[in-house]
C-alpha cells in the first residue's frame, strides 16, 4: 500500500483535500475516491517503474479521444502541472499517479433487469462498436509512445510445467500459435480495452460509461468482444449448468452484436473467431490465478482446484474449454 506521503504528494498534485480520500481496491493498481469542489473522482496508484510512465501517457491520451468523440468513459483530470500524470518515490518504490472523473451510476447486478439485460448489452456492445470505430482513425501524438500490441505470454513458473498444469499450458501455447497467425488488417486489429467486463463500467439509466484502460492494448476487435462476453457469462448467469451458460451467451451475443454492428461492422469470419477468443480468455485466467504460484496445492481454494480439473478433462475430451457449445 501507498504510505501517507504518496497520498499526500499526490493530493498536492492534484489540487484535492488529503483528507476526503477513500480507499476502494488494490488489484493491480490501489484505488482511491476523492473530493475536489463538490465533485467526486478516483485516483489511481500504479506501482510501476518509471519506464512505464510513457505506456500510462498513452493510456490517457486514447481515453481522451474516445471521450471527444462522443465515448462515455471517465475522462482523466490535469495536475497542478497540467499533465495527466504524475510520478512521485519512496523508498525505491516508484508510482505513478492519474487522476479521473467518477462515473455515474452503478455496477451491474444480474438480479435486477434496470442493471442487466437485453438493453445493457446492446449498449454494451454499441459503446464497444464506437470505440473499434474510433480505434481506426486515432493517431498517437508525436511526443508519445504506443501501446503494446497482442503478444504471447511467457509462462516461467516451474510448477506451471508438469503434470496437469502443462496440459493447461500446452493448450495456451496451442491456441496463441493460431491466434498469431491471424490476419492484423486495420478492419479488425486495432487499439481496444482489452478488459471491458461488467466491473470496468457504470450503469446509468441503462447509459455505459467505461473506465479502467489500464489493459488497452493494439488488438483483434474480436478478441475485445469475446472478453466481454467470457465475462458476462461468468457472472451473469444465473445458473451454473452448460445449456443455461449457453443459451446466454448465445443471447448476450446476439443483443451485443446488435449494439456493437449500429457503430462498427464485423465481418462473418471475425464472428467465427469470438468462441475461439472466448475459450482463450478462460484459460488466460487460470495463468492469472497462478502465476505466483508456489507449487502447493493447499495453496489452491477449492473452487480453482475444481475448476482447474474441470479444465483439464475438458481438453483431454476435445471439448470447448468453457463446456458450451457456442456457435456464431
Amino acid at each position: 500500500m501507498a504510505s501517507s506521503k504518496i497520498l499526500l504528494k499526490a493530493a498536492e498534485s492534484f489540487e484535492f483535500n488529503v483528507g476526503t480520500l477513500v480507499f476502494l481496491s488494490n488489484s493491480t493498481n490501489e484505488v482511491y475516491r476523492f473530493t475536489k469542489n463538490n465533485q467526486s473522482y478516483i485516483l489511481r496508484l500504479s506501482q510501476k517503474s518509471h519506464e512505464y510512465v510513457p505506456k500510462i501517457r498513452a493510456e490517457v491520451d486514447w481515453v481522451c479521444y474516445l471521450v471527444k468523440n462522443g465515448v462515455r468513459a471517465s475522462l482523466p483530470i490535469q495536475t497542478c502541472n497540467n499533465e495527466l500524470t504524475a510520478i512521485f518515490c519512496d523508498e525505491d518504490k516508484w508510482y505513478i499517479a492519474t487522476a479521473f472523473h467518477e462515473a455515474a451510476g452503478r455496477f451491474f447486478d444480474k438480479h435486477n433487469e434496470q442493471l442487466w439485460g437485453p438493453k445493457i448489452f446492446r449498449n454494451w456492445g454499441e459503446t464497444m462498436g464506437r470505440m473499434h470505430r474510433l480505434s481506426k482513425s486515432y493517431e498517437t501524438s508525436d511526443n508519445l509512445v504506443k501501446r503494446d500490441s497482442w503478444s504471447r505470454r511467457s509462462i516461467n513458473n516451474p510448477h506451471l510445467q508438469r503434470g496437469r498444469f502443462n496440459i493447461l499450458l500446452e493448450k495456451l501455447i496451442s491456441m496463441e500459435r493460431t491466434i498469431d497467425s491471424l490476419p492484423r488488417g486495420c478492419d479488425s486489429f486495432g487499439l481496444i480495452h482489452n478488459d471491458f467486463h461488467p466491473y470496468n463500467f457504470f450503469i446509468d439509466n441503462s447509459e455505459i460509461t467505461v473506465f479502467d484502460f489500464d489493459d488497452s492494448i493494439y488488438g483483434w476487435f474480436s478478441l475485445d468482444i469475446a472478453i466481454a462476453a467470457t465475462h458476462a457469462v461468468w457472472w451473469g448467469v444465473h445458473a451454473e449448468d452448460c445449456v443455461t451458460k449457453s443459451r446466454f451467451a448465445q443471447l448476450f451475443l446476439r443483443e451485443f452484436l446488435m449494439g456493437y454492428e449500429n457503430e462498427h461492422h464485423l465481418t462473418e469470419y471475425w464472428k467465427q473467431t469470438i468462441p475461439m477468443f472466448m475459450e482463450y480468455r478462460n484459460i488466460c485466467s487460470f495463468f492469472w490465478w497462478l502465476g505466483e504460484w508456489n507449487g502447493h496445492e493447499s495453496g489452491l481454494t477449492e473452487d480453482q482446484q475444481n475448476a482447474i480439473n474441470h479444465a483439464v478433462m475438458l481438453i483431454e475430451r476435445g471439448l470447448p474449454f468453457d463446456g458450451c457449445d457456442i456457435q456464431m
